[in-house]
């Protein structure tokens, strides 16, 4: 009995059929009551249970002889809550943007456990994670010889691999139509290096390879095509290091492994990867994958709401409130999505209705065959193995926001790590930089050049005429100044003459844990509430004591100072009251070679009835 069985029937149940393999996936959502977490954090909503990731987790940790040899995907399910977990685990992350960086070093990922790859690389970025330590994934003769140039001769620490494409001849067992999209190892993919070519790769270059990795896709319903990939890597290794100086000590067998849709889906478990896998790992190499799917899918559902139930010519509907917003894959790229009634019962797979999303376009449609006899409108249904593929393709389409996210341990809520998105802080409104269209939004168009148009009627005159009447914004207003006296009158007396007068103290003080800390608020203001500008006062100067107690000082001697604050006031705290102040910091970034540091500082004062974050820079 190999170690992953073992481990399979310390943690889950035995599985007998794809069938028992499915549902026991979805045990966790069991233990829930859908329809009262519906009512206390809305629809729609995403739900994570810690107890299923980590059961997958220590199955792929059994495999490869620790959880720092498994490195999370961060584009994925690109959530912090999850990432810092699995970092704690210590798990590496799989990233291909410095923006993906940036999460897995602020989820606590540090910087030998990160592993670069992209197919259209930052090489300035390679180059500077290579001396930090990490791993670098390159897959273009001209970009490993580029960064031969970048780099010279200066030494580096971390790992340089090469992303392999051997000639495979196991793919899929049944046909999908989501494999166009999906099938990253074929013969005439864009990733990776043809094997073939690789021997002449290694002889042009001085840049020391020690590492080989392959993906042979993605929602791989077989563990053969793992096995024949392996066996590859080997082979090739074996050539390697035979008539060349490069030493091979690492192969990444990238991820893959698909996870079931429905019970009418066949895919394998993780351990049955595992028992595939083990037996043909050898002492010379150290072994790493970057599971996805098979990671995050069944850790995460979907709760959604009938919005609607109507009929068009004999097809019923039940119209969701969520679609192809969050399940692109779903509705575009051809996954197969089941759909649960709030017990767990599926709907059919069969009949003349459908479940469709809320955007405004015909293809958003979840569930193409089903039958409604027993969906009314206002009911919870729940979206399960929505942990992959989904949050990270999330889009505003129709201007839908990212629904929040619950995480749940066991049959106990933990609590919302991601509140639902707060539409003033999406990008189209944050990015915005108006006053470089000032000139141009003032231009009246009434004036302008019209020789080209037949103005002999006078209706083009009182049409002009009219659209002046209607819209006075758009012509040329000249400026207007203001007086001293004026200007008095306008402004706030408070923020004027009076918040000189504010004070507040801090009350015990505490070290909650290495990255938490609480104290209480004390307040005396001219007004009898917390204005927005002692908010931000209270939390820079508590943000700064906390800063300098987790760098180790006793006293302030170094520069800390914040560049971005998001400061959201969701009700009014009164100030003639105490109020607890909550901090949580990331984890540190430090980016490769550079003096200083970056961190968030999470935030919430008078249980989040104040709340936001700061970058901080020390």
């Amino acid at each position: 009995m190999t170690i992953t069985t073992k481990l399979l029937q310390k943690h889950q149940n035995p599985l007998e059929s794809a069938s028992s393999l499915y549902r026991n996936q979805l045990s966790w959502l069991k233990s829930l009551n859908v329809t009262d977490i519906s009512q206390q954090y809305s629809t729609p909503l995403y739900i994570t249970s810690w107890t299923q990731l980590l059961n997958n987790l220590k199955i792929f940790s059994a495999l490869l002889k620790g959880a720092e040899n498994v490195y999370f995907p961060v584009k994925t399910s690109p959530c912090l809550a999850t990432f810092r977990m699995l970092s704690r685990q210590g798990c590496g992350a799989d990233c291909a943007s410095p923006r993906e960086i940036q999460l897995a070093r602020l989820a606590g990922v540090q910087s030998s456990q990160i592993s670069y790859y992209s197919p259209s690389p930052d090489l300035q970025l390679a180059a500077s994670l290579l001396q930090d330590g990490s791993s670098v994934i390159i897959d273009a003769p001209s970009k490993l010889a580029d960064l031969e140039t970048l780099l010279g001769n200066t030494p580096f620490s971390g790992k340089l691999m090469l992303r392999v494409n051997s000639p495979l001849y196991n793919s899929y067992l049944d046909e999908a139509e989501y494999q166009k999209h999906t099938a990253h190892g074929s013969l005439t993919s864009q990733f990776g290096i043809p094997s073939e070519e690789v021997l002449s790769l290694l002889a042009s270059t001085k840049l020391p390879i020690s590492g080989l990795h392959a993906h042979v896709g993605t929602q791989m319903d077989n563990v053969e095509i793992f096995q024949e990939s392996l066996d590859a890597l080997h082979e090739l290794c074996d050539v390697i290091h035979a008539v060349t100086h490069h030493q091979i000590d690492t192969l990444n067998l990238g991820g893959g492994l698909g996870v079931a849709a429905h019970e009418g889906e066949k895919f394998p478990s993780i351990a049955d990867l595992a028992d595939a896998l083990e037996n043909k790992f050898k002492p010379d190499f150290a072994y790493k994958m970057e599971p996805g799917s098979a990671l995050f899918g069944n850790a995460t559902a979907l709760l959604t709401q009938v919005v609607t139930r109507k009929s068009t010519r004999g097809k019923g509907w039940a119209i969701v409130n969520v679609g192809s917003d969050q399940l692109f894959k779903v509705t575009l790229a051809g996954f197969a999505q089941e759909v649960l009634l709030a017990d767990g019962t599926p709907l059919p797979r069969e009949g003349s209705d459908s479940v469709a999303g809320p955007l405004c376009f015909a293809g958003d449609v979840l569930l193409p065959e089903t039958d409604l006899s027993s969906v009314e409108e206002g009911d919870v249904l729940i979206l399960p193995n929505a942990g992959a593929y989904c949050k990270a393709i999330g889009n505003r389409f129709n201007g839908h926001s990212e629904p929040g996210t619950l995480i749940v341990q066991e049959d106990q809520v933990m609590g919302l790590a991601y509140i639902n998105e707060d539409s003033y802080w999406e990008p189209t409104i944050q990015s915005y930089r108006p006053l470089v269209l000032t000139d141009a939004s003032s231009v009246d168009i009434s004036s302008t050049d019209t020789s080209s148009t037949d103005t002999s009627s006078t209706g083009g005159a009182l049409e002009s005429q009219s659209l002046k009447d209607q819209h006075p914004r758009i012509l040329n207003i000249p400026p207007q100044a203001f007086t001293p006296q004026q200007v008095d009158k306008l402004r706030s007396v408070y923020l004027h003459k009076q918040c000189g007068n504010d004070a507040y103290s801090f009350h015990d003080f505490t070290k909650v844990s290495e990255e938490k800390y609480e104290m209480t608020i004390a307040v005396e203001s001219p007004v009898s509430f917390i204005s927005a500008p002692l908010v931000m006062r209270i939390i820079s100067d508590a943000t700064i004591a906390v800063v300098v107690d987790s760098l180790g000082s006793e006293e302030k001697e170094i520069s800390v100072w914040g560049s971005r604050f998001n400061v959201s006031l969701d009700s009014i705290l009164r100030s003639d009251r105490q109020h607890l102040l909550e901090i949580q910091l990331t984890q540190k970034m430090t980016s490769p070679h550079a003096k200083k540091q970056e961190l968030i500082a999470y935030w919430q004062l008078g249980k989040g009835a104040s709340h936001g974050n700061i970058l901080v820079i020390v």
